[in-house]
C-alpha cells in the first residue's frame, strides 16, 4: 500500500469513525449521523439523471443536504452513490477555501432541466459541489467501499425484476439472464 492510499485509508476511517456508529449499521444510520454531525437534514432523493450530469450529486442548502441519484439504476449501485455523496458531504463540503471549478454550460443547461425553478446562484454551488478532483473522487470511492462493506444488512442484492445496466454487467460479472439471451 503506497503512502497516498494510506492516508486516504485514514482519512476515511477517520471520517467515518467521527459518525459513533456501531461496528455494523444501515444506510438510514449512516445517513441519520451525517445530518446529527453536520446539522443538516440529509436526504436522499431518485431523480432523472442522464447526459452530462454524474451518476449522483449533493445539493446543498442551508439546512439541507438533497443527495440525488439516478432512478434508473440498481439498487445496489444507488446505495453506493449514496455513500459516495456522504463521503463528499462529510469529507470535501465543509472545504470553503476550494478552488470554484471551471464553468459547465452543457451541464448548467442540464441541471435547468432536472430542476427549473433553482435559483441561479445556487446552479454554481450545485456545479461547484458535482466537480471533484481526482484524489476526492479516490477519497470518496474508498469510503463508499468501506461503509458497504461494514452495513449491518447484505448489500442489497440485484431483484430479478431489476434491470441491471449493461454498463456494468460486464464489470460485475452479471450472467445474462434466459429472457435477454440473443436468439439465433
Amino acid at each position: 500500500m503506497n503512502a497516498e492510499t494510506r492516508r486516504i485509508e485514514a482519512k476515511c476511517h477517520a471520517a467515518l469513525g467521527s459518525l459513533n456508529l456501531p461496528d455494523r449499521f444501515t444506510t438510514q444510520d449512516l445517513l441519520d449521523a451525517t445530518s446529527a454531525k453536520t446539522g443538516r437534514r440529509v436526504i436522499v432523493q431518485p431523480a432523472k439523471l442522464s447526459g452530462p450530469m454524474p451518476f449522483g450529486m449533493v445539493l446543498e442548502t442551508a439546512t439541507t443536504y438533497t443527495i440525488l441519484c439516478p432512478r434508473n439504476t440498481s439498487t445496489l449501485h444507488r446505495t453506493h452513490i449514496t455513500h459516495h455523496e456522504l463521503a463528499h458531504v462529510l469529507l470535501h463540503l465543509s472545504n470553503a477555501d476550494a478552488p470554484e471549478p471551471p464553468r459547465n454550460h452543457e451541464f448548467e443547461r442540464a441541471v435547468r432541466q432536472l430542476i427549473p425553478d433553482l435559483h441561479p446562484d445556487l446552479v454554481a454551488r450545485l456545479r461547484a459541489r458535482t466537480t471533484y478532483e481526482d484524489t476526492q473522487e479516490h477519497e470518496a470511492e474508498y469510503f463508499a467501499t468501506m461503509a458497504q462493506a461494514k452495513l449491518r444488512a447484505q448489500v442489497p442484492h440485484q431483484r430479478v425484476d431489476e434491470e441491471f445496466p449493461s454498463g456494468l454487467r460486464a464489470l460485475f460479472d452479471v450472467p445474462v439472464r434466459a429472457s435477454e439471451q440473443p436468439v439465433f
